[in-house]
């Protein structure tokens, strides 16, 4: 298989909404020795945003974001999607989920020299599953 999919913890906190915040924020888990792969900030609303972070993979990066004020993002099932960027690969991806009826809860994805990224979230544990299994037939 030429993309590595991957089940992944994606944790989240509420921060300010001000110059600043967000700063405090990655310092204190860069000082906590994390090696962060994937940071979403959004609004949420006014004078509130948030901020999801990935991957969280062993004890000590938990212990670590969770001494910063994140926590697991209850409900919030995540595949990491990595590998050669290619034309049309997106709508590969798309497809193969609506294939297995999977509704996407949430996307994001980033290109860079040939290699691609894609983050996605889904609504239950088993939407995540049939979507791994799904991508890892159609990318094959």
């Amino acid at each position: 298989m030429t993309h590595q999919i991957t089940k992944e913890h994606v944790f989240v906190a509420a921060i300010a909404d001000r110059p600043g915040a967000l700063a405090e924020k990655l310092a204190a888990l860069r000082d906590g020795g994390l090696n962060l792969e994937f940071i979403i900030l959004r609004r949420e609303q006014a004078g509130r945003q948030l901020m999801f972070i990935s991957p969280m993979r062993t004890v000590e990066e938990i212990e670590v974001a969770k001494s910063a004020g994140l926590s697991k993002a209850e409900g919030l099932h995540s595949l990491r999607v990595a590998g050669p960027n290619e034309p049309g690969l997106g709508a590969k991806i798309a497809e193969a989920l609506a294939k297995a009826n999977v509704n996407i809860r949430g996307l994001s994805a980033a290109a860079f020299a040939g290699q691609q990224v894609t983050n996605l979230a889904f609504d239950t544990a088993d939407d995540a599953i049939r979507a791994k299994e799904s991508l890892e037939a159609a990318l094959s």
